[in-house]
């Protein structure tokens, strides 16, 4: 590698920084974090395969691309409708570009004393909670993309959920990137509140419009006070030229219980990063995943679940499908700190080839420092079994629609626990429209 692209490797996210025109937000404790974070960018390099987290994923399609601010652009409804979910009618939440759409939002279905919509509106208890955590959840110390949302982003999402209340209808954030015209670089965030003894779900769904490629840095931080309850689903569907790098954090409070879904099809290069503090007794964290990658698609899954107090336990299933030359890369982590005893923690990764020129690189971690638990990790990787395709082929059914059926029984596990039947319903049908795809027939 030339010195040249080293430099512009290096500064790169830095140098897309200075392209930027933060827009204040009006809110103090997300200046100050803002402040930090654009001192973090310039101080902090852009990883490279040198980095051990970032050994299997090369980013010099993103690196070698230039991207522009996006700014506030027009959606008409009729243009997203099919994305809409009824459940969420009156609990959705629009964003374009970073910067929510209220004329496309409505959040009217709210009971009393919650709030959803931008922070630029949020109201004092919100603010007070904002003080306390944000910027602290995610805790990105030397992660340069969750600093790079943070210095540039043009508003947040914020889900409040108060004290005994459940949100009965779904809130959906529907994040959408405009690149109809320029290729552009957009860092939407969320901020998820549940006080005591409250229950919400929150479905983030990130969609494109356009030909134009675009640069996505998303951030969400969840923190739940005791006895608090949310099932968080995140669904990353994203235009095939997208690069889309993202952080998914949440806070535990004592007997509280955060399920965390997410299922991605979409984008050229997908980075994600769950991170669960399980920071108080009796909590409980799932974070299963759903991944398909097709063509060039690359996927990188780096999973943290950080048992940071005894008398706790967590769930991961990561599942894989991957067809031509896609590539999925695993690295999930399970720490159980001392002292945190009585612990049960459970992480399996399953791997599904439908080609032989997809690669799977998978790599469960254990880190306890405790001798009282109860800790298994495990990974699997195969194909379709011949004896079921040939059962099912012997009934009347084509190659294709027999691996069709196989391979959504397969994907049932993470889109069955998913709490929104409509959602359900399109998942349903990404995963056939993903193994209908012509490549199957050459299996």
């Amino acid at each position: 590698m030339s010195t040249a692209v080293q430099f512009a490797q290096t500064t790169y996210l830095n140098e897309l920084h200075s392209g930027f025109s933060v827009e204040p937000t009006g809110v103090a404790p997300v200046e100050s974090a803002r402040e930090q974070a654009a001192l973090d960018v310039k101080e902090w390099s852009f990883p490279t395969p040198r980095d051990e987290d970032w050994r299997q994923l090369s980013l010099k399609p993103l690196y070698r691309n230039s991207f522009l601010q996006a700014d506030s652009a027009e959606i008409s409804r009729d243009e997203i409708s099919e994305y809409f979910l009824p459940e969420a009618a009156q609990s959705t939440i629009v964003v374009v570009n970073g910067r929510i759409n209220t004329a496309l939002s409505d959040t009217s279905a709210l009971p009393e004393g919650c709030f959803a919509g931008s922070v630029k509106d949020a109201p004092g208890f919100v603010i007070k909670a904002l003080e306390a955590h944000f910027g602290k959840v995610a805790r990105y110390a030397k992660d340069a993309f969750t600093a790079f949302n943070t210095a540039v982003l043009a508003d947040i999402s914020v889900v409040f959920t108060a004290k005994d209340v459940k949100i009965e209808a779904p809130v959906h954030i529907l994040h959408i990137t405009d690149a109809r015209t320029q290729a552009v670089a957009t860092a939407p965030r969320v901020f998820i509140y549940g006080e005591l003894f409250s229950d919400a779900t929150v479905v983030e769904d990130f969609i494109g419009v356009g030909s134009q490629i675009y640069f996505n840095t998303a951030v969400s931080e969840t923190v739940l006070e005791d006895e608090a309850h949310v099932n968080h689903i995140k669904v990353q569907r994203e235009q095939k030229n997208a690069f889309h790098i993202s952080r998914v954090a949440s806070l535990l409070g004592r007997g509280s219980n955060y399920n965390s879904y997410t299922v991605s099809s979409g984008a050229q290069l997908f980075r994600n990063e769950p991170l669960s503090l399980v920071d108080a007794e009796n909590a409980h964290a799932t974070l299963d995943g759903l991944v398909m990658v097709d063509g060039n698609q690359v996927s990188d899954t780096h999973s943290t679940l950080d048992h940071l107090k005894p008398n706790c336990t967590s769930h991961q299933l990561h599942k894989v499908i991957a067809l031509g030359e896609g590539k999925s890369v695993f690295n999930g982590k399970i720490f159980v700190r001392k002292d945190s005893q009585q612990i049960d923690a459970y992480q399996e990764n399953r791997n599904l080839l439908l080609s032989e020129n997809a690669d799977v690189f998978t790599k469960p971690q254990l880190e306890i420092f405790a001798d009282d638990v109860k800790c298994s990790h495990g990974a699997t990787i195969g194909q379709l079994s011949d004896e079921e395709l040939f059962y099912l082929q012997s009934r009347g059914l084509s190659k294709k629609t027999a691996m069709q059926m196989l391979t959504y029984g397969y994907a049932l596990d993470v889109i069955e626990n998913i709490p929104v039947e409509s959602l359900r319903a399109q998942l349903t049908q990404l995963v056939a429209d993903f193994t209908g795809n012509e490549a199957v027939a050459q299996v």
